[in-house]
């Protein structure tokens, strides 16, 4: 009898292992399409001098998005609240603003109850004497830990930044 309960003891902690290691490897492997992704949009927001557009628009930096997000099938969703635009106020005698916009496929809004696939925010700096214009994007992608047969339902949020922007072609579109 002893011999029985040794074995499924030995058993239920190799299952353990098994179950410990794969939940390592979803959430790796998640984290790393997260960061792929995350990258990506960075690099799309900079090479178009900004963010604007519309889905169907020739040229946009938003349908090169979406395409790319395709291309990877990166379907992972979550909420863009209003601490995603923080940085409103005044920071060093330059006059800052921020405006942040949730966006999923062909959809772009500012509601904070729906779920998106990315968030994008615009924060704006002007110049001392309203001379020049500056913006930075700070893009917020979503992860969570699931694999095959089970969904934790965990979303976690990676964000990045893009370089200083010098004059960005968005500003109609983020008015």
């Amino acid at each position: 009898m002893r011999e029985a309960i040794g074995g499924a003891w030995l058993l239920g902690i190799a299952v353990a292992i098994i179950a410990i290691f794969t939940a390592y490897l979803a959430f790796s492997v998640n984290y790393a399409k997260a960061f792929k992704v995350k990258d990506g949009i960075v690099e799309k927001i900079e090479k178009y001098d900004g963010f604007f557009g519309a889905y169907n628009q020739p040229g946009s930096p938003i349908k090169e998005i979406q395409e790319f997000l395709n291309k990877i099938a990166y379907n992972n969703k979550g909420p863009c609240t209003d601490a995603v635009g923080n940085h409103t106020g005044n920071t060093k005698g330059t006059n800052t603003k921020s405006d942040y916009r949730g966006i999923d496929g062909s959809t772009i809004s500012r509601d904070t109850k729906k779920r998106y696939t990315y968030c994008v925010e615009r924060v704006t700096k002007h110049g001392s004497g309203g001379d020049f214009t500056t913006a930075y994007y700070k893009v917020t992608v979503f992860y969570g830990l699931s694999f095959g047969f089970v969904d934790l339902n965990s979303i976690f949020n990676l964000s990045g930044e893009t370089k200083t922007i010098y004059y960005p072609k968005d500003t109609a579109f983020w008015a």
